[in-house]
């Protein structure tokens, strides 16, 4: 597997964490992963790749009498 330069300079960093700082660093992660989960089980998956559309502008495609164009 290849890193870039970044990914390589945090693995680098991560090993010269001590114990403490390496626990501490799981904890944040676990944290960010349980929010994340949280999340996204809040939000309904039917509309995950859906937005909202205004229904207050006025559209001529929807009204009663048929468009006509020349």
């Amino acid at each position: 597997m290849e890193l870039n330069l970044e990914e390589q300079g945090l693995v680098a960093t991560y090993r010269r964490l001590n114990e403490k700082g390496k626990k501490e660093l799981a904890g944040f992660a676990s944290s960010l992963l349980e929010a994340a989960k949280a999340a996204a089980a809040e939000e309904p998956e039917s509309t995950a790749g859906s937005c909202k559309i205004s229904r207050e502008e006025e559209r001529p495609e929807t009204a009663a009498e048929p468009i006509c164009t020349e």
